[in-house]
């Protein structure tokens, strides 16, 4: 049968994921548009992203290289299981082969620059999509301006696109938390280190970007004695001075906040007709473990390499067949990962004795080299079954 190498394709969004995807489609030979609406300028952000390397070797497969400017790497990951300023960790991540990284630390905005720029051959569509509506074997998009363009396959982004393709079920519920992210600026040290502390009022992660900068991710609970602090930036500073002495001298902080409420969010139905659904609408995590956008990567790896494959054989790539083996082998593994981020989320929120003293029994656990060994290849290329 020969190849239907001119299929079309649609992806939805103006985010880093439709951005990623739509890169990633690039190399199969087909018609790929991307669709976003105008938008205003988005503003600098301080957001941060945790790359592990099995991740980073599919961003390198879509043509993104490691440049130290951007990327920069995590030798080890320490975990603190109290608020006070402990110089020992209750324990520790690291390759056993020193030559490997854990993960990669970048800025949001710096990997969206990266893909934009490898997007020279996507045909970018700026405008609101209206409508989207069956089409025999073809999807149609009905656009604000009363323009129409027909697609094999349609993969969504964002959270709009889901009441427009009537697929809003999911499995959610609220943390009561807002994520916030900022920089603190510090002496010079050879910072290759994250560290996690679990405080009382959420988890306080320090993640390197530089040998002088370090980006914060703070979990805080809603109405808490925390969240007074992070909003008075000199409180801020004092509490950050106060709780990590031992490892930075830290001169100053952004001022800007970037913040969001968490949830759990995970979508029932991944696939529909002629549609792939990627992305933070698919599963959204606490980002407790820094594992949300490699789920994301996972997907595209494997979605690219079935297109791939689907595309050689002939056959129509918006079939709901192959649509729902894609689905077989994500959704399940996705769901058991994210699962088991909440899990350890709960646990640390837990201050009961008995939980206490399971958890130092746990660090203990993990601390054995094969055990050790294990979690890092499962936060590295996450779980698949």
């Amino acid at each position: 049968m020969k190849t239907l190498n001119k299929q079309k394709i649609a992806v939805l969004g103006s985010g880093l994921t439709a951005n990623a995807v739509a890169l990633a489609l690039s190399s199969l030979n087909l018609n790929i548009d991307l669709i976003q609406e105008k938008l205003t300028p988005k503003k600098l952000s301080n957001a941060t992203l945790s790359i592990s390397d099995a991740s980073f070797k599919i961003l390198e497969n879509i043509g993104i290289r490691k440049n130290s400017s951007v990327f920069w790497p995590v030798k080890k990951i320490t975990l603190f299981d109290n608020g006070n300023n402990q110089s020992q960790p209750d324990t520790e991540f690291y390759n056993i082969d020193q030559k490997k990284y854990l993960s990669y630390i970048v800025k949001k905005n710096n990997l969206e620059k990266l893909i934009t720029k490898k997007l020279t051959n996507i045909n970018v569509i700026k405008n609101k999509v209206s409508s989207i509506e069956d089409k025999g074997f073809l999807k149609k998009i009905i656009f604000k301006n009363k323009k129409q363009l027909e697609y094999n396959l349609i993969i969504a982004t964002e959270f709009e696109y889901l009441k427009l393709l009537s697929n809003e079920e999911k499995f959610n519920w609220n943390y009561s938390e807002t994520a916030y992210t900022f920089l603190i600026y510090h002496t010079k040290i050879d910072n290759h280190c994250a560290r996690q502390f679990f405080l009382e009022d959420g988890p306080l992660a320090f993640l390197p970007i530089s040998n002088t900068t370090t980006s914060v991710v703070w979990s805080v609970q809603n109405k808490s004695k925390a969240e007074k602090i992070i909003h008075n930036v000199k409180d801020r500073l004092n509490f950050l001075r106060n709780i990590s002495s031992n490892f930075y001298q830290i001169n100053t902080c952004s001022k800007d906040l970037d913040y969001f409420p968490l949830t759990f969010e995970f979508l029932k139905k991944t696939v529909l007709s002629r549609t792939i659904f990627l992305g933070d609408i698919t599963h959204k995590i606490h980002p407790i473990a820094g594992q949300g956008w490699n789920m994301t990567l996972r997907d595209i790896d494997i979605l690219v390499k079935d297109l791939k494959d689907n595309i050689n054989k002939g056959y129509d790539i918006g079939d709901i067949n192959l649509l729902k083996e894609f689905e077989k082998k994500t959704k399940t593994s996705n769901l058991l990962f994210a699962v088991s981020i909440d899990l350890i989320r709960k646990s640390f929120r837990a201050q009961s004795p008995a939980i206490s003293s399971l958890r130092k029994k746990s660090f203990s656990l993990a601390s054995q080299p094969e055990i050790m060994s294990k979690i890092i290849n499962i936060a590295d290329k996450g779980l698949r079954i």
